[in-house]
């Protein structure tokens, strides 16, 4: 079977791949402009809680506290915006670096990788019938490189082809129509797998520098 840990694995080294000079950079001014966002919006709160502290003087201590909560929780709030807004900026960039992948001369051997993970989920279906799904794009470049493959390797015979939409980015899609089993192993898949996973590993990036640089 094709585990999640195994899709892990290849969209690692797909990151990995990805992560050129160019991206680097990029992520360093996001990083940059969160950091100077958030000591903007600490400043602000610092001054407005100074404030409150100095009319605690003449305010009951119980509506001053209330202020100062609130506070607290706008700026919990703009962080949690700020972070959710590179996320978008870091996902549109990683699908057009993925776009970029698949125009690549990697790609061709990554698609061959795939066929290897294909074949041991498709050693343990008993079906002669598989469809391959690929891009218009793919299937033009390498079609017939994947039918050779499948064939003289994995000795599938029986082998249709069929095209998906380009939003897929790349990648493979298997099925066998006989048994209702569809095995997606397309980047889009793999990515949206990912997605909290990428997420996660963002904030946790961004909060390691709020802690360094606050």
């Amino acid at each position: 079977m094709v585990t999640i840990e195994q899709k892990l694995l290849l969209f690692s080294k797909l990151l990995h791949q990805s992560m050129d000079k160019k991206y680097a950079e990029e992520l360093e001014e996001i990083e940059k402009q969160y950091e100077y966002k958030l000591q903007k919006n600490k400043e602000e709160v610092d001054k407005e809680v100074e404030a409150i502290e100095e009319n605690a003087r003449k305010k009951v201590e119980t509506g001053n506290t209330e202020r100062i909560s609130k506070a607290k929780i706008n700026i919990k709030k703009e962080s949690m915006s700020v972070k959710e807004k590179h996320f978008k900026i870091l996902m549109e960039h990683f699908k057009n670096t993925l776009n970029e992948f698949v125009e690549s001369e990697k790609y061709k051997q990554y698609l061959l990788n795939l066929l290897v993970k294909l074949s041991e989920e498709m050693s343990s279906i008993d079906s002669d019938n598989l469809i391959i799904y690929l891009t218009q794009k793919d299937n033009d470049n390498f079609g017939l490189l994947i039918k050779h493959e499948l064939e003289s390797k994995y000795k599938y015979n029986n082998i249709a082809f069929k095209t998906i939409n380009d939003n897929v980015i790349g990648g493979i899609i298997a099925e066998y129509p006989e048994k209702n089993i569809r095995i997606d192993l397309t980047i889009r898949a793999v990515l949206e797998e990912n997605e909290s996973y990428i997420m996660q590993t963002l904030y946790e990036m961004l909060e390691a520098g709020e802690h360094n640089g606050l």
